[in-house]
C-alpha cells in the first residue's frame, strides 16, 4: 500500500489548503474523543497530531473514518494506516478533479 500511495501522490500536485485546514479544526473542535490536536505545515504537506481522551486502535480508526468524511474532497482519496507502539498513524492524500491534492500525515494516540 506504500508504494500505492506514492504512485497516486506522483500524479498529483500537493497543495495547502486552508478550506481544508477550516474542516479539519471544525471537526476535532466538535469531536468529543478528542483530547488536544495540533495541525502544522511542513513543506506543503500536513502533520496533524490527535490525542484522544482513551486511545484504542479501533477508536482511532472509528475516529480517522469520520475525519476522511468531513475533510475528504469529493473526487477521490486514499489513505493507509501503519501501527506503531502506542499510536497509529495515517498517510491521507486526497484531491480534486484538476489533480491538485492535500497530503497529510495524521497521528493519532
Amino acid at each position: 500500500m506504500f508504494r500505492a500511495v506514492n504512485d497516486y501522490m506522483a500524479k498529483l500536485n500537493i497543495v495547502t489548503d486552508d478550506a481544508v485546514v477550516e474542516k479539519v479544526q471544525s471537526f476535532l473542535d466538535k469531536s468529543s474523543k478528542v483530547d488536544t490536536y495540533a495541525v502544522n505545515v511542513n513543506y506543503n504537506r500536513y502533520i496533524v497530531d490527535i490525542r484522544m481522551k482513551k486511545y484504542s486502535v479501533s477508536a482511532a480508526d472509528a475516529l480517522f473514518r469520520k475525519f476522511i468524511e468531513a475533510t475528504a474532497y469529493p473526487y477521490s482519496h486514499i489513505s493507509v494506516r501503519y501501527n506503531e507502539e502506542n499510536r497509529v498513524r495515517y498517510r491521507y492524500v486526497t484531491c480534486q478533479e484538476n489533480k491538485t491534492g492535500v497530503y497529510m500525515d495524521v497521528i493519532i494516540s
